[in-house]
């Protein structure tokens, strides 16, 4: 029997949600229900149906996602991805994608995004590695800055309930010019606060603390603690989960206060940029141990709302070929005319300067952009000089970043 997708009724939810538990190995508790059901949206959720038997999931959020130059486009984030292990190899996850990219069309959505849970996946259905992350460990004992001492501020401990009036509309501030940054929805939030024991896998519940300003907050840092001693010596280790910063005072001081704190032996630091600025503030950046891999894929859905949504580091005309496989509305060929203070966009016949596909596209669009390189891998088509101008017109000055985790 062919699988069939559609969306979810209300009363499939629990079918839904029991099927995605299973293929994540996870056992929610009803608390945890209660948070992932308040972030589905009406009429979002879909599922693949073998008969009356539901064998897959997925959902999507809606997002506005940054661009470059700092303007917002709607994003449909995808998640929840999950196709039971006697439905697998039947089509099933691929009738889901399209379902989900028709969808976002159909809601004027420009791109796609999703993280990854295994990177083997969404190269076929056109999405590209737009942003990396950075997580890193470093020993306390080499945690020296190169600028010390006290910045023109000071560092507060506030209770969760001060922290969820304070830490939204900071995040929201921090986030104004990244390429990449979510704004969050209110269930989002609910869940970043959503603390519950069983998942803390030994840690304390999660702590906050701000940076002031003369009568401003311009900056938090969410942390946690693990206790560990060894022939009498405390080994604990301090977790930095989320730390932004308005500018470099509160930056420093942040990261500072976490360096500082007691019974310390090792820092872990998740989900940072390649190009943090803390590696250039340390004294010995070496010690600085990273993992760098993918951080959220992107995909164009709206060629012409994608384009002409952001900005270009210089001025640049090109005629840019699509291919794309899985979507046949966005592939053709577009001529882009755009620079600094924008861009003008419009389909074309004519020979284009530069092909790639929509999965490249995607990679590059954030600013992170690589045309270049991924010429020389066989990815991108053209002469060099026009390969090097759309590397220079996409590439961005500043760093895509998401830090939200959908």
């Amino acid at each position: 029997m062919p699988v069939d997708v559609r969306t979810i009724r209300d009363d499939e939810y629990d079918r839904w949600l029991e099927v995605l538990t299973s293929v994540f190995a996870f056992e929610p508790k009803p608390e945890d229900v209660a948070i992932i059901g308040a972030k589905a949206e009406s009429g979002r959720s879909f599922a693949a149906f073998d008969g009356d038997q539901l064998v897959g999931t997925t959902a999507v959020f809606s997002y506005q996602m940054k661009v470059p130059g700092g303007a917002s486009v709607p994003t449909g984030g995808l998640t929840g991805v999950g196709v039971a292990p006697t439905h697998r190899r039947l089509g099933a996850l691929t009738r889901m994608m399209r379902a989900y990219l028709e969808d976002c069309r159909d809601r004027d959505e420009v791109m796609g995004a999703l993280w990854a849970s295994e990177s083997v996946i969404y190269g076929r259905y056109g999405f590209g590695v737009a942003a990396l992350r950075s997580d890193a460990t470093l020993p306390r004992v080499h945690s020296a800055m190169r600028v010390e001492g006290p910045a023109a501020g000071s560092i507060r401990a506030v209770e969760v309930g001060e922290a969820r009036t304070i830490v939204p509309d900071l995040h929201l501030a921090a986030g104004a010019e990244i390429p990449g940054w979510m704004g969050r929805r209110p269930s989002d939030w609910d869940g970043y606060f959503h603390d519950p024991g069983h998942w803390r896998e030994g840690f304390t519940q999660q702590r906050f603390v701000v940076f002031e300003s003369g009568d401003r907050v311009t900056g938090y840092l969410r942390y946690r603690l693990k206790e560990k001693w060894e022939d009498a010596h405390p080994r604990y280790e301090l977790e930095i989960s989320d730390l932004q910063a308005l500018d470099s005072d509160a930056y420093a001081a942040l990261f500072r206060f976490a360096f500082g704190v007691d019974l310390v032996e090792t820092i872990s630091i998740g989900n940072r940029r390649v190009r943090e600025p803390l590696t250039a503030m340390l004294v010995e950046p070496r010690r600085l141990r990273r993992r760098i891999s993918d951080s959220i894929w992107v995909r164009p859905i709206d060629i012409a709302g994608a384009l002409s949504a952001r900005k270009y580091s210089v001025d640049g005309d090109l005629v840019i070929e699509v291919r794309d496989d899985f979507c046949p509305w966005v592939e053709g060929r577009y001529r882009l005319v755009g620079g600094p203070e924008g861009a003008e966009f419009e389909r074309t016949d004519a020979n284009p300067d530069v092909v790639l596909s929509a999965a490249d596209l995607g990679a590059s669009y954030l600013g992170d952009a690589r045309f270049f390189s991924r010429a020389w891998g066989g990815l991108v088509d053209g002469a060099s000089d026009d390969v090097l101008l759309a590397q220079r017109m996409f590439g961005w000055h500043i760093e895509p970043w998401c830090t939200t985790f959908f």
